[in-house]
């Protein structure tokens, strides 16, 4: 619906369109993007399968001058997004609703500052979760019949 759809809006409005929250492989925009038809793309890293694909899917956008607004999924994704899109050359905006405040589970989290995100110098991610703070939630089970649904051990539906 995308690929016929947004190319029509685009037609239409020269207000700057984002999409791709919920795609999950960068040949679901890939046309968009080629086609100028986007001016970014919302991709989320967990979504996407990790770092490497993020980072191919900035050399696509890259190319045709396209921003990345990442869909915020959570705050372990967000510092791994931080980090892959620091070098990135292009506008990049993020969705992020903590501020200041801590994560309740993450005794280190990413730097906010003057409405921006950083990276810090801790190792990897730089982030450290307190384990003692986690609770399970819910276990994913197997997926449902129309992709990208799955389903909890309690039967509640969940998209991602």
């Amino acid at each position: 619906m995308f690929l016929q759809d947004i190319p029509k809006l685009r037609a239409q409005t020269s207000v700057p369109l984002a999409a791709g929250e919920e795609w999950g492989a960068r040949w679901d925009f890939n046309r968009l993007v080629e086609n100028h038809d986007l001016d970014f793309v919302r991709c989320s890293l967990p979504n996407v399968g990790g770092i490497t694909e993020l980072i191919r899917i900035c050399a696509l956008c890259e190319t045709h001058d396209v921003g990345i607004v990442p869909h915020f999924t959570g705050p372990i994704a967000t510092a791994a997004q931080i980090h892959a899109l620091g070098p990135y050359p292009q506008s990049v905006v993020f969705e992020y609703n903590y501020g200041t405040q801590p994560i309740p589970y993450l005794n280190e989290f990413v730097t906010f500052k003057d409405s921006k995100l950083y990276p810090n110098d801790r190792p990897g991610l730089g982030v450290t979760v307190n384990m003692d703070r986690l609770k399970l939630v819910a276990t994913i089970s197997e997926p449902g019949p129309n992709r990208p649904t799955y389903y909890r051990p309690d039967g509640s539906q969940f998209t991602w």
